[in-house]
C-alpha cells in the first residue's frame, strides 16, 4: 500500500471532489492532499479507518482515480490483527451477529430435486429475513412458480466481518457459505441483497450471481402488482452503494418501478454517483454519530416523504434519517402493505429470522408428494 499512497499523494490536485457526499472525510481534514502527505509517513489512525463506510464514492468522483477507501480498508485489515482494537469499534456485536447468522438456529437450506432450475438458489440476505419472513416467502413462492426446482438458502455472506477488516474470519464464513451452496448443487445464486451480490461476485467468481431485481424484470411481475401504485404519492429512489457500478440492476429496478406505475423521482446523486445511506462499512456500529448524520443528510436530499430502495438496510436508514423508508419488494409482493415499515427492535428481528428459517425448514419437496 505504501507505493500506492505515494502515487496518490503525487497525483492529488486537492480539488476535494472525493469529499462531496463522503460521510467522514470532512471530519478529519479540509485537504485530501495534506491527508495523503501525512499517510506517506504514518498510517491512518484506527478512528479514521473505521469511519470509512467503504461506499466507493471517493474513488468514483476523483479525477485522478485516488481511492481513499482502499487505503482505509488496508488499514482496517492491519488493525484487525489486534482484537483489542476491534473491540473498541463494536466487534463483539459483529461476532455475535456472525456466529448466530451461521448457526443452525438462524440458517438453513432447502434443495428441491425436480425442475428446470435445481441449479439455482434464492438467497434473501440477513436484513430482509430480519425484516419480514412473510415477504421472503412470498418472493420465494413466486420464484418457485416461475423457476421450478429453485432452492433457498438463509445464510449470511460474511460482509459484517469483512467490513471490520478480519479477513481470516471472513474467509472461514465465506467458505462455509460456499460449502452449503455446493451441497445444494447450486451453481447460480439469486439474491435480494446488494452486499451478498457483491460479496459472492468478488469472492466466489465460480458461482453465477443474479440480482433478484434483474430476474424479476426477466420473468415479469405478478399480474396483480402491475399498475398497483399508480395513485400512490411520489417517492424518491435511492440506489444502494454496494452495486454502484451494476448498471443492469439500476436499469432493471427502474423498469420494475415503471411496471408498478409508481410515481418516483431520482436523487441528484443516483446510480454510479449514489451516496451511502449511513449503514455502509458497519458505520452505525463503529461511528454512530457519523452514521446518523449521513442518514439524515441523505434522507433530506429529497422533498419526498417516502424513499424507496432495493436494499432493506438502506430502507431502514432512510427511516432513521427522518423519512419513510420503503422496500421495493413490499410494493410488489405485499398487497396489504400500508406504505410504511413498522419499526422493529433487535429481539424481534432475530425472532423474524428464526421464523423465516422455520418456514424454509417446513417446505416440502414436490417430488416427495408423488
Amino acid at each position: 500500500m505504501e507505493s500506492e499512497i505515494n502515487a496518490y499523494e503525487k497525483a492529488c490536485v486537492d480539488c476535494r471532489s472525493c469529499m462531496k457526499g463522503c460521510p467522514m472525510l470532512y471530519s478529519f481534514t479540509i485537504s485530501p492532499k495534506k491527508l495523503l502527505t501525512k499517510f506517506t509517513t504514518e498510517l491512518p489512525t484506527s478512528d479514521m479507518a473505521f469511519a470509512c463506510a467503504n461506499c466507493g464514492l471517493c474513488a468514483h468522483m476523483c479525477p485522478q482515480d485516488i481511492d481513499f477507501g482502499k487505503v482505509f480498508t488496508a488499514s482496517k485489515t492491519t488493525f484487525a490483527d489486534d482484537k483489542n482494537v476491534l473491540k473498541k469499534y463494536g466487534y463483539g456485536a459483529v461476532i455475535f451477529h456472525q456466529k448466530s447468522s451461521f448457526s443452525r438456529l438462524f440458517s438453513t437450506t432447502k434443495k428441491f430435486t425436480t425442475g428446470e432450475y435445481t441449479h439455482m438458489a434464492f438467497m434473501p440476505g440477513c436484513a430482509l429475513s430480519s425484516y419480514s419472513p412473510s415477504l421472503v416467502h412470498s418472493v420465494f413462492s413466486y420464484l418457485r412458480s416461475k423457476c421450478s426446482g429453485i432452492g433457498i438458502i438463509q445464510q449470511c455472506c460474511g460482509t459484517p466481518t469483512r467490513m471490520m477488516g478480519d479477513m481470516a474470519q471472513f474467509k472461514m464464513y465465506h467458505s462455509q457459505l460456499e460449502r452449503d451452496l455446493e451441497k445444494m448443487g447450486a451453481t447460480t445464486v439469486v439474491t435480494a441483497c446488494e452486499n451478498c451480490f457483491m460479496s459472492i461476485k468478488t469472492y466466489a467468481p465460480h458461482i453465477k450471481i443474479v440480482s433478484l431485481y434483474s430476474l424479476l424484470e426477466q420473468i415479469g411481475l405478478p399480474e396483480s402488482a402491475k399498475e398497483r401504485h399508480k395513485n400512490a404519492p411520489k417517492m424518491a429512489l435511492h440506489d444502494p452503494c454496494p452495486t454502484r457500478y451494476e448498471k443492469e440492476i439500476h436499469k432493471d429496478v427502474r423498469t420494475l418501478l415503471a411496471q408498478l406505475g409508481l410515481p418516483y423521482e431520482e436523487f441528484k446523486q443516483n446510480r454510479e454517483k449514489t451516496l451511502c445511506c449511513g449503514s455502509g462499512g458497519m458505520l452505525e456500529l463503529t461511528h454512530s454519530g457519523l452514521a446518523h448524520e449521513q442518514m439524515r443528510s441523505r434522507a433530506n436530499q429529497t422533498a419526498c416523504e417516502s424513499i424507496v430502495s432495493y436494499c432493506q438496510s438502506c430502507a431502514e436508514s432512510m427511516s432513521k434519517g427522518g423519512k419513510n423508508g420503503v422496500h421495493l419488494l413490499d410494493l410488489i409482493f405485499n398487497p396489504d402493505f400500508a406504505m410504511k415499515q413498522e419499526a422493529q427492535g433487535v429481539l424481534k428481528k432475530w425472532y423474524n429470522r428464526f421464523s423465516s428459517r422455520q418456514k424454509i425448514h417446513a417446505l416440502k419437496d414436490d417430488a416427495s408428494k408423488r
